[in-house]
């Protein structure tokens, strides 16, 4: 791992709580102020540190996630930008990744039933059905978030993991409430005076806004994007396919997910696979190692594992895409 032992605290603490003040960082990772600024501006200029997001929990507001996995087929880089340009302008689209082995591209889109959401991936495939070969579409039905440990030799921090899905439910959003989450969630170390003043708001309203969000747990917390790749490490997605699954089994597969260090995501799906797990390791040795380690602990249950490279994790993330157009105006 191409990092030393301050950046990967600074790295832990933003991983933890993105919105923390640098004097927040400094005091839990024992370092100056004026160390970590530095700091985190170099990670930023290396592109190890890509953005910062708010980690919105759609199912709240109705929604659920689809995952959908193709494989391109006669698509020049050309054609590729011409493909993520048309998607990523799709309202409901909040997550773009290359991936590499089964697949090319993977992308989420978010609906309030499956009947939206034929509707968006059926206009998808009119126009780019013969550039996209081998879809496979994975509902989500829950996924959890866990830190990257690993930055920090293991240690678990203690903290709510932030959590996504099961059954939607409908909680209201004002037009406030909404363009805050929009605002924030693209950049959720954005100052607060900043959005009061794009919002043309006082400030004690937008944080109180922010506050009853984060009760409503609509807010599940605040992340920073590290892309693993630029400092030696590789982000893998493994596909689980299970049997026998019970409630039990199901409590103890996503803990041992979350008291694994490399393992920072585990979804519950409905489709083709059942699981699906990302892992960050340094090489493909330790990659091995973690899923016989997976096969052993979990071998009444799971009968197959496949995995894909994460070449770009979230190219695109949008946690919360449904304004896209209006947060250019508002912000600008």
């Amino acid at each position: 791992m191409n990092l030393n032992f301050k950046d990967r605290k600074i790295l832990a603490e933003l991983d933890l709580n993105a919105r923390a003040t640098f004097q927040e960082i400094a005091k839990k990772a024992h370092l100056s102020k004026e160390t970590v600024i530095y700091r985190i501006k170099n990670l930023e200029k290396r592109g190890i540190i890509q953005r910062y997001t708010t980690l919105v929990n759609f199912a709240k507001l109705g929604y659920t996630g689809y995952a959908v996995y193709n494989r391109f087929e006669n698509v020049d880089e050309d054609k590729k930008k011409e493909i993520l340009n048309y998607l990523e302008k799709i309202p409901e689209l909040y997550w773009i990744a290359l991936i590499g082995g089964k697949f090319d591209i993977s992308f989420g889109i978010m609906c309030k039933s499956v009947f939206e959401f034929n509707k968006i991936y059926y206009q998808i495939l009119t126009k780019y059905g013969r550039f996209l070969v081998d879809n496979t579409i994975a509902i989500r039905t829950e996924l959890r978030q866990y830190k990257k440990n690993y930055l920090v030799d293991g240690k678990n921090f203690i903290s709510k993991t932030p959590f996504f899905g099961k059954q939607p439910e409908i909680e209201k959003l004002d037009e406030l409430d909404s363009n805050i989450l929009s605002i924030l969630s693209n950049n959720s170390r954005r100052p607060l005076i900043d959005i009061a003043a794009a919002l043309k708001r006082p400030p004690s309203t937008i944080a109180l806004r922010i506050k009853q969000l984060k009760k409503r747990e609509i807010i599940q917390g605040y992340s920073t994007y590290i892309k693993t790749q630029n400092y030696g490490m590789q982000s893998y997605r493994l596909f689980l396919y299970v049997q026998n699954m019970n409630e039990e089994e199901r409590a103890r597969l996503f803990s041992y997910i979350n008291t694994n260090p490399h393992m920072i995501l585990g979804i519950e799906t409905v489709g083709q696979w059942n699981f699906e797990i990302t892992i960050e390791v340094e090489n493909q040795e330790e990659l091995q190692k973690e899923i016989a380690q997976l096969r052993s602990e979990f071998k009444d249950i799971i009968k197959n594992i496949e995995f894909i490279i994460m070449f770009e994790d979230d190219l695109i993330y949008d946690p919360y895409p449904l304004k896209k157009n209006e947060r250019k105006k508002i912000l600008t």
